[in-house]
C-alpha cells in the first residue's frame, strides 16, 4: 500500500470528528461509514482486520474519495451512516 494513501486514509479519519463536533462520532466511525459504503457490506464481513491493510487500491482510494466527500457534505455522510447501520441490523 502506497504510505501516502495510508497516511491520508489515517488523517481524514482523525480530522473528521473535529470537523463534525456536533455529530459526536469517534474517528472509527467515519472509518466504518466510508468501509461499509466502498465494500457495500459490514466491511468486517468483507475482508479481515485492519481493513487498511486489506483494501485493494481501487477500495483505498474510494474509501479516500468518500472520506473527503464528507467533509464537504455532511448530508452525504448522514446517509451513508444510516446506509453503513442498515447493513449491521442497526435501522
Amino acid at each position: 500500500m502506497n504510505l501516502n494513501k495510508r497516511q491520508e486514509y489515517f488523517n481524514l479519519g482523525a480530522a473528521l470528528p473535529l470537523h463534525y463536533p456536533n455529530l459526536n462520532f469517534d474517528n472509527h466511525c467515519y472509518w466504518r461509514i466510508a468501509l461499509d459504503n466502498t465494500l457495500q457490506a459490514k466491511w468486517k464481513d468483507k475482508i479481515p482486520a485492519p481493513a487498511y491493510k486489506n483494501l485493494t487500491e481501487e477500495q483505498l482510494d474510494f474509501v479516500i474519495h468518500l472520506l473527503k466527500s464528507y467533509q464537504n457534505d455532511e448530508q452525504l455522510l448522514l446517509d451513508h451512516n444510516k446506509i453503513s447501520l442498515g447493513y449491521r441490523g442497526k435501522n
